[in-house]
């Protein structure tokens, strides 16, 4: 008997302490409720305790009086409190792929920010127009213009760009002399992911300083961005192609070679800082290595024609003393203002090397700038 009583009460307790816990947590529940709640929680915790009272009392099993006082719902149940619960970040806060594009898009891989590409047309102009300052070779000045077209679709990213400098120079018995730089440069980018990318693409010249009638440089290779944000932006590319140059007049009569042409190893790099909200700073710099060996031109006595009566100026002619391979750099840094959302007013400087240049033509020239650049 004493047994079977042991197991009865035990029975008994373990059901009164569920109801009981139960009731606790309805009132704990009428604790936080509104105040237009609170005589529906105080009923349903009174009508749960008699009820297990009496179930007690009857020896009945009690599994099913919780269901009493569970909270209200419907027009009973209290407002849910704001804020409450786990936050979910991945909603909350906005990812890579949800990022806006960067509005100098061109700049930037079509991959950046987490982007996907889009399968639509970009496109974006510009125009520029510069007052340029000339040392070195001549001393001068120069307006030079220009213009960009940018277009992307998906992956893909086109640029085509033409420069043009009209320039005055002033010669050492002060006469004023006119002569062009043109530029016309075409480039296609592939992004391969938000950091690499593929590109080619050819560069057409004509530089009247450096006896240039045309040079045409095809090129293909990788590129990468170092670092690529709102702030800063790194970003190289090494490709290899071929330059070939045809000579103007001076060369071909004094030199004696009409072109040339060589493989080429090309090295491109720039840099961008956004360092206050309408201030940035750019500079880039370029290598252009010969792959194959070209002569080096000095005076040649012999075959030159010295000043007499007949001819005052004599006809002078050069010839190689060796062969090297002849390198070519320019660096150039800009510092930028922003005017309003599509202009921009930038003062730069540009240094322009050649490790071999034809006679008459020294290694280095400087160009100081102000550009306006307007975009479309």
């Amino acid at each position: 008997m004493t047994k079977t009583k042991t197991k009865s009460t035990f029975r008994l307790r373990m059901p009164l302490l569920a109801a009981l816990c139960s009731c606790a947590a309805a009132a704990v529940a009428a604790d936080v409720a509104p105040a237009g709640h609170d005589s529906a929680y105080q009923a349903g915790y009174r009508a749960a305790l008699e009820a297990a009272k009496k179930a007690i009392a009857e020896g009945r099993k009690l599994d099913d009086i919780a269901a009493p006082v569970a909270a209200p719902t419907g027009d009973m149940a209290p407002p849910a409190a704001t804020g409450a619960g786990p936050v979910n970040l991945a909603q909350t806060s906005p990812t890579r792929a949800d990022s806006t594009e960067a509005a100098d898009w061109w700049n930037h891989s079509s991959l950046a920010y987490g982007l996907k590409p889009k399968d639509e047309w970009r496109h974006n102009f510009q125009l520029q127009l510069s007052g340029v300052s000339l040392s070195g070779n001549e001393q001068g000045n120069a307006w030079r213009g220009g213009g960009k077209f940018f277009s992307r679709y998906g992956s893909f990213t086109n640029e085509l760009s033409g420069t043009l400098d009209k320039r005055e120079i002033n010669s050492n018995g002060g006469a004023v002399n006119k002569k062009d730089y043109r530029l016309l440069q075409e480039s296609l980018r592939y992004d391969l992911t938000d950091r690499w990318y593929i590109s080619g693409g050819v560069i057409v010249e004509r530089d009247d300083l450096s006896l240039i009638d045309r040079r045409t440089t095809l090129l293909a290779g990788p590129g990468y961005y170092w670092l690529d944000n709102e702030k800063f932006r790194l970003n190289t590319f090494l490709g290899l192609g071929r330059v070939s140059e045809k000579y103007m007049a001076y060369v071909r009569d004094h030199v004696g070679v009409n072109d040339r042409s060589s493989g080429l190893l090309y090295l491109y790099e720039t840099f961008s800082w956004q360092f206050a909200k309408n201030w940035g700073l750019r500079q880039g710099y370029r290598l252009m290595g010969d792959l194959d060996e070209s002569g080096h031109y000095v005076f040649d006595p012999v075959r030159s024609t010295p000043p007499s009566a007949s001819n005052p100026m004599g006809f002078e002619r050069y010839m190689a003393d060796k062969l090297v391979k002849r390198y070519r750099t320019v660096s150039a840094i800009d510092i930028d203002y922003r005017l309003g959302p599509r202009s921009t007013l930038s003062f730069g400087y540009e240094s322009r090397f050649d490790s071999n240049p034809w006679p008459d033509v020294i290694r280095r020239d400087h160009t100081r700038r102000m550009t306006v650049n307007l975009v479309f």
